[in-house]
Order: C-alpha cells, then sequence, then structure tokens
C-alpha cells in the first residue's frame, strides 16, 4: 500500500485509527491525519475537531513529525509573544511620551471638501477638565465641540471649523496657557511650529 504502514497494538496503542483510512502521502511532502473525524494535513490537527486524539496517535505511531509540529508550534508562540511584548513597549513608551509633555499642539484636518475639524492635544496636562473646556470653546465658538478618546493617551478636544488662530488666542487669554508652550502641528507630518512668534 502506498503511504505510511500502520502497526496496529491493541495493548500499546489504546488510541486506533481506522483500518481502512492510510495516511495519506500527497506527492512527497503533504501527509494526512487518519483519524477518522479530522482527515486533515498533520499540521492543520491543532484546528480539527479532535486535537488530543490526533497529537495523542501522532505521539506514538509518528514521534518525528510530533516533535516537528510542536517545535513550530513553540518557535511560533514564543515569536509571538516576544512581538506582542515589543508592540506593548513601543505604546507605552509613546503614550508615556505624549503624556510628559506639557504642551498644547493643535492641528487640523478635512472631513468634506467644506468641512474642517480644529483638534487639540495636550490640555490635560495642563490639569484641564476636556469636557468643561469643550463646552467653553463651543459656546466661545458658536460651533460643535466634542471630546475624543484616543488610544494611545493623550485624548483631544475636536471642533468643527476652522478656528486654529482663534483658538490658539482663545487658550492663551481665557485658558492662560503660557505661549511658549502652544504649538502647531503642520503637513502630512505634522512638523510642530510656534503658536506665536516671538
Amino acid at each position: 500500500q502506498n503511504g505510511t504502514e500502520l502497526h496496529h497494538n491493541h495493548a500499546t496503542q489504546p488510541i486506533m485509527a481506522d483500518e481502512l483510512t492510510p495516511v495519506i502521502k500527497l506527492g512527497q511532502s503533504v501527509q494526512y491525519c487518519p483519524m477518522l473525524e479530522c482527515r486533515l494535513p498533520f499540521e492543520y490537527c491543532k484546528f480539527g475537531p479532535c486535537p488530543g486524539k490526533c497529537n495523542a496517535w501522532i505521539a506514538t505511531n509518528l514521534p518525528d513529525i510530533h516533535a516537528e509540529l510542536n517545535g513550530q508550534d513553540s518557535d511560533a508562540k514564543g515569536v509571538g509573544k516576544k512581538q506582542k511584548s515589543k508592540d506593548r513597549g513601543k505604546a507605552s513608551k509613546k503614550a508615556g511620551k505624549t503624556a510628559s509633555e506639557k504642551e498644547v499642539k493643535i492641528y487640523q484636518f478635512q472631513r468634506s471638501k467644506r468641512k474642517f475639524i480644529t483638534a487639540i492635544i495636550g490640555l490635560d496636562s495642563f490639569g484641564l477638565d476636556l469636557k468643561q473646556s469643550a463646552k467653553k470653546m463651543a459656546k466661545q465658538f458658536a460651533c460643535s465641540a466634542s471630546v475624543v478618546k484616543c488610544t494611545p493617551p493623550p485624548n483631544e478636544i475636536h471642533i468643527q471649523g476652522d478656528v486654529k488662530f482663534e483658538l490658539a488666542d482663545f487658550m492663551l487669554n481665557k485658558l492662560k496657557i503660557p505661549k511658549e508652550l502652544l504649538f502647531f502641528l503642520e503637513g502630512k507630518k505634522k512638523k510642530k511650529i510656534p503658536a506665536f512668534s516671538d
């Protein structure tokens, strides 16, 4: 018979494959699980209906393949954990850096051809309540203003309309933010420039 010959020994192999279902070889590389409930390539048994049963049969009958599959799983899990840890580290570092900067940044983006949104970052670093500040801005500019939660923080205030310069004056005179800590973010790369030049 083609494929891997199965030797059944009820004393040493409590989990048996169906006698009419051989381990099928496709070409020279892919071997299929003989379990009737599965019949997937060995590397996909863990996603099948009986992964524990398949794993036990492979461990008993094909220890080399079992070791190879377990090695791949371990390597994949290790790489995944390292990558997740690295990503979390980057996010934490980015969030920490942004949160520690005591400055206010203003930028704009276009929602449609005629609608602009003016966004503010960093007001909370001065101990200001974002919701209350948004209400004051909405009243001052007679437009909608809301707090937008961001990941990673800090959160932002979004104001409907092109009020970048008026907003800088408002924060300087009404919210008492020092002018040297007020910045505009310009262009696609969000280049930081002072809102008030000396």
